[in-house]
């Protein structure tokens, strides 16, 4: 019964920390830069369902497209203006760590990414 208790209680607790809802606020940084970018996303989850936006701050934000939530991981784009933003994160607890790779008409980027849950 102690077995069977536990691992409900682990369930149960990795349910509720994979909820994305919330602010999540951090950086990335492209390869060979030498400086971070901010960025913040404030996410809306239901079920497997993802939706939001995000940007380098609450008054410049892009609605997330093709959001796909599988397990642990996170994908979704933002597009603004002449540039696509791709990411591919982890979750862990309260952190979203993972890729970036923006593309525009020209370019190809990669870059690495560390969201903090702020509230």
């Amino acid at each position: 019964m102690k077995k069977i208790m536990g691992i409900l209680l682990l369930l149960v607790s990795t349910a509720v920390a994979a909820d994305l809802s919330g602010k999540w606020s951090g950086t990335f940084r492209a390869t060979g830069a030498d400086h971070d970018i901010p960025q913040l996303f404030i996410l809306k989850q239901d079920g497997s369902k993802l939706s939001g936006s995000g940007g380098p701050n609450e008054g410049e934000q892009y609605p997330i497209e093709s959001p796909r939530i599988d397990d642990d991981k996170v994908a979704f784009e933002i597009t603004t203006g002449e540039w696509k933003f791709s990411y591919h994160l982890k979750v862990s607890g309260p952190h979203l760590t993972g890729d970036l790779e923006l593309t525009s008409a020209d370019t190809r980027r990669t870059a690495k990414v560390a969201l903090n849950k702020v509230n």
